[in-house]
């Protein structure tokens, strides 16, 4: 597959490029006018009649190829009441086999290359900005107990706006239901970032598929909040351990360097790095307490005097009256129906 050609109604624009480890390639495809990012997974790859091998082979193959297309489909049907074109949460938008080969087309995004060090070299009002809307991102898949399972700088795209920066959460590959995580030798991912229980559910050191929760995330994401205040991943005795859960599951308890940020959010960082699952904060604590974060010009301010119609409707909430909180009411039933469905498809 190169540049010029269709696939699926996709016009290839450039040639593949290899992702990563080599577990998969990209380009950027057209179709309707529209341009989309499209991924080719060089595994599995489906056998048909008059490929190499015994039937017992290719019915394996097979079997593997309908459990990858059951994973992807469940997580783009799940995901896919959440995030309409141009969201923060780059959802799958078409999942397909042509061929022995598998495609996934998420919106093309125009991301900006800074990396951690780059937005560690920003003022604290963008950095704050980019950390909140991460924590936005995944609160949304957390309140539907997925798991993102892939949590890194390059799955986090940053993104200009008018205002200054954005993020888009990307890659969902990995993505299961809270409890319940493919077999561990199918769990593909990036061991830097890996959680101390998802690094011991791979190595089979006594850790059950359903501590692997959301709060694997959590883990993550204080790593990655980590580089981007401080350009580093937290300090740990790397010629030893050379991964932080590796170090973590260890003894090692990570912090973040306090010369770099203020005492609050460090200590919330700290908490997202602990090595219990229950003891590090939910996604909901942690967007929380990044919208409480004042910036040292806000705190300076001082309170204005309330209003005659800010006393009136302080009194008319203390009567009984509730404020709005910017929420519409039937989330919660969307989110209901939506587990529901998700874990009706998943069967387990």
């Amino acid at each position: 597959m190169k540049a010029g050609d269709v696939i699926n109604g996709y016009l290839i624009l450039e040639d593949f490029k290899v992702v990563g480890a080599g577990l998969s390639k990209w380009t950027f495809a057209e179709r309707g006018g529209r341009q989309y990012f499209i991924k080719e997974f060089l595994s599995p790859t489906y056998p048909d009649d008059a490929a190499p091998g015994s039937e017992k082979t290719k019915a394996k193959k097979r079997a593997r190829c309908a459990v990858f297309e059951k994973q992807h489909r469940g997580m783009q049907n799940a995901l896919a009441p959440l995030s309409a074109y141009g969201g923060n949460l780059i959802v799958t938008l078409d999942f397909f086999r042509a061929g022995a080969k598998y495609y996934k087309v998420t919106e093309k995004v125009a991301a900006e290359e800074i990396g951690p060090a780059g937005i560690a070299a920003l003022g604290f009002r963008q950095q704050l900005v980019l950390m909140k809307s991460v924590a936005h991102s995944l609160k949304i898949l957390h309140d539907l107990r997925i798991v993102h399972g892939d949590l890194k700088p390059s799955n986090i795209l940053v993104k200009r706006t008018e205002l200054g920066y954005t993020s888009k959460l990307i890659d969902f590959d990995s993505s299961y239901i809270a409890g319940r995580p493919p077999a561990a030798e199918e769990i593909v991912g990036t061991i830097n970032y890996y959680s101390p229980e998802l690094l011991g559910y791979i190595q089979e050191a006594g850790v059950a598929p359903t501590e692997l929760g959301v709060a694997s995330d959590v883990f993550a994401l204080g790593l990655i909040f980590t580089e981007f205040m401080t350009g580093s991943p937290p300090p740990f005795d790397a010629a030893v351990y050379h991964e932080p859960a590796v170090a973590v599951r260890s003894g090692e308890v990570l912090r973040i360097p306090r010369s770099a940020v203020s005492p609050e959010l460090a200590d919330l960082i700290d908490r997202m790095m602990l090595a219990t699952p229950a003891e590090r904060p939910t996604i909901a604590q942690v967007h929380g307490a990044l919208m409480a974060i004042r910036l040292p010009a806000e705190k300076a301010a001082a309170p204005a005097a309330p209003s005659r119609s800010s006393n009136l409707r302080g009194k008319l909430v203390g009567a009984g009256a509730s404020e709005s909180s910017g929420v519409p009411t039937g989330t919660g039933g969307l989110v209901g129906k939506l587990v529901g469905r998700l874990t009706g498809r998943t069967g387990k």
